[in-house]
């Protein structure tokens, strides 16, 4: 490492109080998604910050077509969906480096905490455990500080940090504040990258934790199945038709088909490690997924249902596209409706988005692994997830190798109670994410 380089890393280490109140300010914006509203603060405030460090910044809310692709209605979204881009010019001869972190959170459970989920406490210690990177700076606490916006202050301390110590990239970067992550992303980082408001060569996608750098993630697609029946006396149900009970032959055959056909669907990832949990399972790669979310039907015992409605994930190993997965199951459904005349269904889609993977042969991977190795001392192994991300939009549709890594891990209770994040693990992404930039994009 360099004398500039060193020098980085010093002013990330000074920053740390200032910006461990950038994120208290962040958190205490309610970004919970369902409904996902304030995003425009949220844009806001980091919108300034960049100004601040001479970045051309822009906004821009996704139209009602990436709304209704998002599943609005179904999923009972509210607001603008506003996003983020920051776009600093390099000094030319580099490439272009797209680094994301997404602004909404999960929603926040009503009971559970013992802390403000919107108040950013700081803690000396978490009694969940201590994050691999603690060094006695504390922990904070709140609804996404470990997803995702601890990430997106680690990211603006890097860049303070590299613009302090006067630094000058070569290449150009890119950063998006983004939203909707948790439900799809299509109305954030999605319409950014397939619109072409955001193109790059290279990318980072900052949502995941210090444990491992992601290169795999599955696709899904939301689907909402909705039975008719005919309503009567429900002590006369031979003059009706049941809607639940064939909604629930439809569900015999989807279990079917989930246990007996997508389990044994499966995309080889060899050198990715998805985890001992899977393992025991016997899974070891991205391997195909259905789960039955919700249903809803009926007003009363004594009635016969006229309508069942139920949401289905079907979770998609890479290379599986919406249309074919779509096709597929309307046929286990119709091969069900072929055996009974009365069953009658419906199939929409709420929301998709497709798997990826970068093979962890990928030079630019193993680049990153290297860097992030030199920065916090650590050798992280490259990992999967049968969750999906925002980075599938990088790779599958921005054509850009990326790799995913960020703040949190088994302490940090991601998506549950009491979510918190070390304030050094934030400190040390800060510089895996300081270091990839310079030595990616050059320095003058």
């Amino acid at each position: 490492m360099d004398k500039l380089e060193t020098r980085v890393f010093g002013a990330i280490e000074s920053g740390r109080d200032r910006t461990v109140k950038l994120l208290q300010k962040l958190l205490r914006i309610d970004t919970q998604v369902p409904p996902g509203h304030d995003y425009d603060k949220v844009c806001g405030v980091l919108e300034e910050r960049y100004n601040h460090l001479g970045y051309a910044t822009s906004l821009h809310e996704a139209t009602e077509k990436y709304m209704r692709l998002s599943g609005a209605r179904h999923i009972g979204l509210e607001g603008p969906r506003t996003n983020l881009v920051a776009r600093l010019k390099g000094t030319g001869g580099g490439p272009t480096l797209h680094i994301s972190a997404h602004t909404d959170t999960a929603a926040i459970q009503k009971q559970g905490w013992s802390v403000d989920p919107l108040g950013g406490e700081v803690t000396k210690t978490s009694k969940y455990g201590k994050s691999a990177f603690d060094r006695g700076g504390g922990y904070i606490w709140g609804r996404g500080v470990g997803d995702d916006k601890g990430e997106t202050a680690a990211l603006l301390l890097a860049l303070e940090a590299i613009k302090e110590a006067g630094v000058r990239l070569r290449g150009d970067l890119v950063v998006t504040a983004n939203c909707d992550e948790e439900i799809g992303g299509v109305a954030g980082l999605g319409y950014l990258i397939r619109e072409g408001i955001v193109k790059a060569d290279l990318g980072i996608q900052l949502d995941g934790s210090m444990t491992g750098i992601g290169l795999s993630a599955m696709g899904r697609t939301r689907f909402l199945v909705r039975t008719r029946g005919k309503s009567y006396h429900g002590q006369v149900p031979i003059m009706g038709v049941n809607a639940i009970e064939k909604m629930s032959k439809l569900n015999v055959a989807l279990d079917d088909y989930w246990r007996n056909v997508l389990l044994r669907r499966k995309y080889p990832t060899p050198g990715i490690d998805f985890g001992e949990g899977l393992r025991e399972k016997g899974i070891e790669c991205p391997t195909g997924m259905l789960n039955i979310g919700t249903i809803r039907g009926g007003v009363q015992g004594a009635t016969v249902p006229d309508l069942c409605e139920e949401e289905v994930l079907r979770g998609m190993i890479p290379g599986e596209t919406y249309e074919g997965t779509q096709a597929e199951f309307r046929t286990v459904l119709d091969g069900v409706k072929a055996t009974d005349a009365d069953l009658q269904y419906e199939l929409e889609t709420i929301n998709f988005r497709e798997g990826y993977v970068v093979p962890a042969t990928d030079p630019y991977a193993l680049e990153c692994r290297a860097l992030i190795q030199e920065a916090v001392g650590k050798k992280l192994p490259f990992t999967g997830t049968l969750a999906s991300t925002d980075m599938n939009y990088q790779v599958v549709d921005g054509h850009m190798p990326c790799v995913n890594f960020g703040v949190g891990g088994p302490y940090s209770n991601g998506h549950g109670q009491d979510e918190n994040a070390s304030i050094d693990e934030l400190v040390e992404c800060a510089k895996a994410v300081a270091l990839i930039t310079m030595r990616k994009l050059g320095v003058q």
